[in-house]
């Protein structure tokens, strides 16, 4: 471990950031398995004060409400660690809480310091008074958590509900709300809303007997991450896209992009906005202004446009949620999507294919005109950054790269139902874009640049 150093920092994705109360450290958590604490007190040179080791990546830190000096960190092991962290001399754990069937996605506070959340994943939800090492119970279908400084523990489930708890007095619901796909939820510092972000790029806001307030729509690209400044009037969302935006009084105070922000992990301090990256250090933005303190180096540019193609002699192309095709003015809407579309692809001037968040459209078009032969919706286990298709008009295959870091496929044989999807592989910088080398082959670029030819088997399979 390091303490006050300022030594280049790690090239792997920061997958966690939190704020302690102060503002003046900020834990950022990576895939290469290591915490650090960063000295943000001036955030437009923020130094590295700590590295804490762990044998896993990453995937959530906690700061406890109730004595400033301690983290919880959880990991893709399913290990939940208690450290010590104070500013005049070396880290120490406390506490190890190994043994979650399944990675640690959040571990978050309750309000009075002493009990511990941590959502594993597959739905379940472990509640621990971790200096006792006291297992208290659990949860099920939980996928999305925050704690509200009452204690309120408001959850979002694979059922579509949004649930609202007060653990300490009943585990049962004191509220429940059918609510679309709720990709986060945040509760605001004063613990009178609770905002909830959808894949519709939509924000609903609750008061805590999920009686609704307002629903704001302020965009249409899919939000993965929301949280709210410490004042209290400013919310901060992350898209899917890589965008980080502010609302203030509900109304959009900036938008900023970046290729390399991976919003799955939002956090404020004072009026600096961090986030996760796929580059080696958190994103820090201004909270009012927007602007830039310090950002990642600059991403490869992608080698191609995952929003439009060349097709029959004009452009297969998707503009919101809608896929054309088309040469000119003279365009003709092959289909629609429920959500925003992120990719399309196409081969031999006949297959096509687009992705909007989960869902994959596949067609196969008559060889002449615009009519599909066949047609068929794939559904991918989590949302799609970009798409290809290789293979042939009888047998194609979609390869779809996940918005983290893994690659699938789908083989499609109009005989019977489709198979997949199947995980091809994981790219430890994230997946930046799927370009077609001909009918067979493809290359996958990661964030980093680094690129890997994939071939198509006779036996369907992709690889290397």
């Amino acid at each position: 471990m390091t303490v006050g150093s300022s030594a280049p920092v790690q090239g792997a994705p920061v997958s966690c950031v939190a704020f302690r109360a102060d503002g003046a450290r900020l834990a950022s958590g990576s895939t290469d398995h290591t915490v650090r604490i960063w000295e943000t007190a001036d955030p437009r040179r923020p130094v590295i004060h700590t590295t804490l080791p762990h044998s896993a990546p990453i995937t959530s830190v906690s700061w406890n409400p109730g004595a400033a000096d301690v983290l919880a960190t959880g990991t893709a092991d399913g290990t939940v660690s208690v450290w010590r962290v104070v500013d005049d001399r070396p880290p120490s754990l406390m506490k190890a809480l190994p043994g979650h069937p399944g990675a640690i996605t959040t571990v978050a506070w309750t309000p009075d310091g002493q009990h511990l959340l941590c959502l594993i994943g597959g739905g379940r939800l472990a509640v621990w008074n971790p200096f006792d090492e006291a297992f208290l119970g659990e949860i099920p279908d939980c996928v999305r958590l925050d704690v509200s400084p009452s204690g309120l523990v408001a959850t979002a489930g694979v059922d579509g509900l949004v649930s609202v708890r007060d653990l300490w007095r009943d585990a049962a619901p004191l509220a429940r709300r059918p609510v679309a796909v709720a990709e986060a939820c945040a509760w605001s510092p004063g613990g009178d809303v609770l905002a909830v972000a959808g894949e519709d790029g939509s924000i609903e806001m609750f008061r805590p007997d999920l009686t609704p307030m307002r629903r704001i729509h302020p965009g249409d690209v899919p939000l993965r991450g929301l949280t709210w400044a410490p004042d209290g009037r400013h919310l901060i969302a992350g898209g899917y896209d890589g965008s980080l935006m502010a609302l203030s009084m509900n109304r959009p105070l900036w938008r900023r992009s970046h290729a390399l922000v991976w919003p799955r992990s939002l956090a404020v301090g004072g009026t600096v906005v961090a986030s996760a990256t796929f580059a080696g250090r958190p994103h820090l933005l201004d909270l009012l202004a927007g602007g830039t303190i310090g950002a990642p180096a600059d991403a490869p540019a992608p080698s191609s446009d995952p929003l439009s193609v060349p097709f029959r002699g004009g452009v297969l192309a998707a503009n919101g949620r809608v896929v054309t095709a088309g040469t000119g003015d003279d365009r003709r809407v092959l289909w629609e999507h429920d959500a925003r579309i992120g990719a399309v692809s196409a081969l031999a001037d006949r297959v096509v294919v687009s992705a909007a968040h989960r869902a994959i459209r596949l067609l196969v078009l008559a060889a002449e005109g615009l009519t599909a032969d066949h047609a068929v919706t794939l559904h991918a286990p989590e949302p799609v950054k970009t798409v290809a298709v290789l293979g042939s008009p009888s047998v194609p295959v979609v390869v779809a790269a996940s918005y983290d870091f893994r690659l699938y496929a789908w083989t499609v044989d109009w005989s019977g139902p489709p198979s997949g999807p199947r995980l091809v592989g994981e790219f430890g910088a994230g997946i930046a874009a799927l370009n077609r080398l001909g009918d067979y082959r493809l290359t996958a670029t990661d964030n980093r640049g680094e690129l890997v030819i994939l071939a198509l088997g006779e036996d369907g399979a992709l690889s290397p």
